[in-house]
């Protein structure tokens, strides 16, 4: 396992050299990157301008659910960079050079790619997160930082988790990527605001069966001292990690399920 760490670090490490050989290039990039988002939580601070409270969160309580989606969302779409244009391998027929080599398939396509710009996003998101806990004054425990630190991890295994069950449909039609894009691009969105905002269908679905819940409103509510208006016990709060072993289950099984159905292109 170290060795196979020690590979992915050079390869990406190569992939990285590389990029960084255009720096100004990579710096307008990833201030676009950061722009973009800077964008996205203005949209969040507009709103509370004209309304005091969503649902009963107050603007730095839902900054603090933007941030942990958002930090987790872009970490994830910066370690999986590769996946992101996967329908174009299939479509290329360039994934049977994959199949040709000694390691993983999904280790040679993860490592193959590490687009660096994308760390603009991180970065957006890790400020907002310091600036909603400095601002929200949360009675810090032991627990309470541990519960910030795995539920940001779980987060990003649950996005990444996502994006890999993405990249497995391309498998069986290349045409059909983008509809993926209301799990990852649409999830991210759905879980910057509190779950309770939500019709019942919505919160079920974003609890028990894709369970984006448990990358920011769960462990928010367990940091804040909230009750669940949902009325789930006290216990859902810290399920984060098993959320995301289970959809991590579900992505490994559906890559290898892909990597066999595979025929090479034209199929």
């Amino acid at each position: 396992m170290l060795d196979l760490f020690q590979l992915y670090l050079k390869l990406v490490g190569a992939r990285v050299r590389g990029q960084m050989q255009y720096r100004v290039s990579f710096a307008l990039a990833g201030a676009g990157q950061a722009a973009a988002t800077v964008v996205e939580f203005g949209a969040i601070a507009v709103v509370f301008s004209r309304v005091p409270r969503i649902g009963g969160w107050t603007l730095w309580e839902v900054a603090l659910l933007y941030a942990l989606a958002e930090t987790s969302f872009a970490t994830a779409e910066l370690v999986g960079s590769a996946l992101d244009d996967f329908q174009r391998r299939i479509s290329e027929g360039t994934f049977d050079r994959v199949l040709t080599r000694p390691l993983g398939t999904f280790f040679q396509v993860v490592a193959e790619d590490l687009e660096l710009r994308r760390l603009g996003r991180v970065l957006q998101g890790v400020v907002v997160l310091a600036l909603a806990l400095g601002n929200l004054h949360v009675e810090w425990t032991i627990a309470k930082l541990i519960v910030l630190l795995v539920s940001i991890a779980a987060g990003i295994a649950i996005f990444l988790s996502i994006f890999v069950l993405a990249a497995a449909f391309c498998f069986w039609t290349v045409e059909g990527k983008e509809a993926t894009h209301v799990f990852s691009y649409g999830g991210v969105t759905l879980v910057d605001y509190p779950l309770d905002i939500y019709a019942d269908w919505l919160r079920r679905f974003a609890t028990f069966v894709l369970p984006l819940g448990f990358v920011s409103y769960y462990p928010a509510l367990f940091l804040l001292d909230r009750p669940d208006p949902l009325g789930l016990p006290d216990w859902t709060r810290l399920l984060s990690p098993i959320a995301a072993l289970a959809l991590g289950a579900c992505a490994y099984f559906g890559w290898c399920i892909g990597v066999r159905h595979y025929q090479s292109t034209g199929s």
